[in-house]
């Protein structure tokens, strides 16, 4: 899966924070008018943990297919990171300028203050297309996020995928003093 697809999901998380009445199809400069309207997220260290609940790519290198059933198998895999005052001051700036990388739009767009239920969908190369389903609840500490994706691409070695996975994040405190 190609890292702007995930970068588009991380995007969607990204809108959740905004009250919107149009639920259609918006463009992405739509959404990223409506993001600078949202509550940015708290500084301070976050836990996020990806669980991957179905992994369907018939042409995914065997090494690759193991680790996925493992994160399937178990809780999920956690990382840790500090989410510094001056990236929180930019937003979400920088994942729009990812996203805008690609040829994206959004079927469904409805986010409020505390909840996303959107659809993406991506050309990500010649015979290639993407589409990112999105609901869960967010806050401006943490969110608990289901994605679905489906990727289509007959010119790709691993070919068409499905996947689903829980993403969620929560604010553990402030970050760590610097030389701790």
């Amino acid at each position: 899966m190609r890292l702007n697809i995930l970068l588009a999901a991380t995007a969607l998380l990204a809108l959740a924070a905004c009250d919107s009445a149009d639920k259609g199809p918006k463009t992405l400069d739509q959404a990223k008018a409506e993001a600078q309207q949202m509550e940015r997220p708290e500084p301070g260290q976050y836990s996020q943990t990806t669980k991957f609940t179905k992994f369907d790519v018939p042409g995914a290198p065997p090494a690759m297919a193991e680790q996925i059933k493992g994160m399937m198998q178990d809780k999920g895999e956690t990382t840790t990171y500090c989410l510094s005052k001056a990236d929180s001051e930019k937003g979400f700036e920088e994942m729009f300028k990812k996203v805008g990388e690609g040829e994206c739009k959004y079927e469904r767009f409805d986010a409020t203050s505390s909840s996303i239920d959107a659809v993406l969908v991506c050309e990500t190369g010649p015979g290639g297309s993407a589409r990112l389903a999105m609901s869960g609840t967010v806050s401006k500490t943490g969110s608990n996020v289901k994605v679905d994706v489906q990727q289509k691409n007959d010119k790709s070695p691993m070919g068409n995928a499905n996947l689903a996975m829980e993403v969620s994040s929560k604010r553990l405190g402030d970050c760590p003093a610097a030389g701790g």
